[in-house]
């Protein structure tokens, strides 16, 4: 009978927010990011490739060609890309089932708010005039999306009941939510890369989640000295600073991440 049991556990999938198991037909594709936050037909940027044209005079040609007078830089940039760096990788979106049907519909609503930062590009002139609930349902939507995201898979996150409990203002947890606006300096050619990704410190780790204008940092240690961003609980302020990647001198934690993934090549 136990055995029978444990068979029945494995063939079944668990919810990360609820933590019931369930019929995989039962769970939900969650997005994430948010799809639409440019989470659709995602590709790769093919690093080896990149390091050769860089090194060669293609890259000039190709953008300052003739042919591409009187268009903006991230037009031609845009086509650059996806002629001769793009490889595709996800054509529906990043997915994952991690969520019961019931959790996901109820995440929706974290969701719909953090379409709102993202629509106004996280501007502090205009979130601090949303409700206080609906600035809290931006923070955790970010949260939430971490619990999909493969390298943290296996993660025992404490903040499922600051998730769980829609008007809980108070995460007292280990981790921190950090993040940084996008611009030319985060992006090579001005072209969001949308990963995910896990770096590790002496400290601890940190988990890489981003969007088309905003990328996330999700950490279980205090940022190192000097470290610039965003802490995504100061929306609850209504006065915060928002952090480009120009504000970074030296990349950030964004610029060690980057150099990370080419190294993987």
């Amino acid at each position: 009978m136990i055995g029978g049991s444990n068979l029945k556990r494995k063939r079944s999938k668990q919810c990360a927010l609820c933590e019931n198991f369930f019929k995989n037909s039962e769970m939900s594709e969650e997005h994430y990011p948010a799809k639409s936050t440019g989470n659709e037909d995602i590709v790769a940027l093919d690093f080896g490739k990149m390091v050769d044209l860089m090194m060669s005079e293609k890259v000039i040609e190709k953008l300052f060609h003739k042919d591409n007078q009187g268009r903006t830089l991230e037009e031609v940039s845009g086509n650059f890309f996806d002629e001769e760096l793009a490889q595709t990788l996800y054509p529906q979106g990043r997915t994952a089932r991690s969520l019961c049907r019931q959790c996901n519909t109820f995440l929706g609503k974290y969701d719909e708010a953090y379409k709102k930062f993202f629509d106004n590009d996280g501007a502090p002139s205009i979130i601090k005039g949303y409700q206080k609930l609906t600035r809290l349902k931006i923070i955790k939507a970010i949260f939430a999306k971490y619990l999909s995201v493969p390298e943290c898979k296996g993660q025992n996150f404490d903040f499922i009941t600051f998730l769980q409990e829609e008007n809980q203002e108070t995460y007292e947890g280990k981790w921190g939510l950090y993040c940084i606006k996008r611009d030319y300096s985060t992006d090579l050619f001005g072209l969001g890369h949308l990963t995910t990704g896990v770096m590790t410190y002496e400290e601890g780790v940190i988990f890489v989640l981003s969007d088309e204008k905003f990328i996330f940092h999700l950490m279980d240690f205090e940022p190192h000295e000097g470290y610039r961003s965003l802490n995504m609980m100061e929306l609850l302020n209504k006065t915060y600073t928002l952090i480009s990647g120009r504000d970074l001198h030296d990349g950030g934690y964004h610029g060690h991440f980057m150099i990370q993934e080419m190294l993987k090549v």
